[in-house]
């Protein structure tokens, strides 16, 4: 469990922020792929509707995707003006200064990668774009072959993966075979993933989820209580996503391992944010052994931000060690989630081009 202690204010309480002018550019296409159930590629999770489509790897060799017309079209419209690209606009990857020199293609294989095994979900919450989402795709779910097709052309070169983009990844009847597929290929891989929680209802499947490898598993779980819950959560029942969850992790603890890490992430709302509420999250957290229980900021729909918690707000300063946005600094969290860290990695990292 989170220790109470508040640490010294980190130099950005809240990095989940909306796009300006001071942040004029973006390193995600250099640097990571993101790829959709459909084999897709897009330039992060932020394009999970796929608005710009950059090349399809479940029918395309890697590198001609990845230095291939889209992606080189892209880079170049971000040194020019990155806002002349729909999906840049309000994006919150955007970074202060350039990744890279004037360079396009000829950019070395990336070493993270974000994939979605299956883009649909059992819940509707508003700030998802499910519609699109699950309209979009060819298949909802990511067959077997274009996986191990993607995971093969980068190992053993992966540092990172986040298993997760637009839909429930563990919906898919191989979930676990995936994840650990990846990490025998990719041995110093960090793997990460989010959930609902509805799909560890078995000893069997959160055995699976423990034993495939997970590095770090997120539990999405936005309410202590079912009325809270169940209003950004669209049809999700928080006893099964809190019985998930203490599942995994009384399951971990049986079979004496470390990992999966296992976080209740929470997001903010003005229905679910009062200090009773959130001092229930506390007690059921401590009570369910729970490694650290984060508070999120809403950027999703900003008229749903909470109006104690939000991005900028000056009583961030009270729960600055409890955001998920803090996590990676705090002493003894036992993971390393930054993506800021695998970007300069790459940056630096040989054949990385131009900076």
């Amino acid at each position: 469990m989170t220790d109470s202690k508040t640490s010294e204010t980190p130099r950005s309480i809240a990095t989940w922020v909306r796009a300006d002018r001071s942040r004029p550019y973006c390193a995600r296409p250099w640097q990571q792929v993101a790829v959709l159930s459909d084999g897709t590629a897009v330039c992060a999770c932020i394009d999970d509707a796929k608005t710009n489509p950059l090349g399809n790897l479940a029918t395309m060799p890697f590198e001609q995707v990845w230095n291939g017309p889209g992606y080189r079209a892209l880079r170049q419209a971000i040194a020019e003006d990155i806002d002349q690209t729909p999906i840049c606009r309000g994006c919150p990857n955007r970074i202060a200064t350039p990744p890279t020199a004037a360079r396009f293609d000829g950019i070395p294989k990336p070493r993270s990668l974000f994939v979605e095994s299956y883009a649909g979900c059992n819940l509707v919450c508003p700030g998802c774009d499910r519609v699109n989402i699950e309209g979009s795709r060819e298949g909802l779910s990511m067959k077997w072959e274009t996986y191990v097709k993607i995971v093969d052309e980068l190992a053993p070169g992966l540092r990172y993966m986040e298993f997760h983009v637009g839909g429930e990844n563990w919906m898919h009847r191989r979930a676990a075979d995936m994840v650990r597929y990846c990490r025998e290929k990719n041995p110093g891989c960090f793997i990460l993933s989010s959930t609902n929680g509805h799909f560890f209802h078995t000893d069997e499947r959160a055995r699976d989820a423990i034993e495939s490898g997970t590095d770090c598993l997120i539990f999405s779980i936005d309410g202590a209580r079912q009325e809270s819950y169940e209003k950004y959560r669209v049809n999700g029942r928080i006893e099964r996503a809190f019985d998930g969850m203490a599942r995994v992790l009384r399951l971990r603890n049986e079979l004496g391992r470390e990992r999966p890490i296992v976080v209740w992430r929470y997001i903010l709302f003005p229905w679910n944010d009062t200090d009773e509420e959130m001092d229930l999250a506390r007690r059921l957290a401590s009570e369910m052994q729970v490694d650290h229980l984060c508070w999120h900021l809403n950027a999703a729909q900003t008229e749903f931000s909470s109006k104690r918690y939000y991005v900028g707000s000056p009583r961030l300063v009270e729960i600055e060690h409890e955001l998920w946005d803090t996590l990676q600094s705090r002493e003894g969290a036992k993971l390393d989630l930054g993506f800021d860290r695998y970007v300069a990695d790459a940056l630096e990292g040989p054949g990385a081009g131009a900076r």
